[in-house]
């Protein structure tokens, strides 16, 4: 799970340079916007889910 956790830093880090690239006008900014927002959008889903056990469900009669 770290390795995980640590490639979706890096990659939030590398849409974000590239968002600042497309602030200068090198890259466009229809391509890195999107990529942006989904970096940010799955780093918080992968980092903010509950892991917890709930356990086995007790029969019912």
């Amino acid at each position: 799970m770290k390795g995980i956790g640590i490639l979706l830093i890096t990659w939030v880090l590398l849409a974000l340079i590239l968002n600042i690239l497309g602030m200068l006008q090198l890259v466009s900014m229809v391509i890195t916007l999107p990529l942006l927002f989904l970096s940010l959008f799955a780093a918080c889903y992968f980092f903010t889910r509950k892991r917890t056990y709930k356990g086995t469900k007790k029969p019912t009669r």
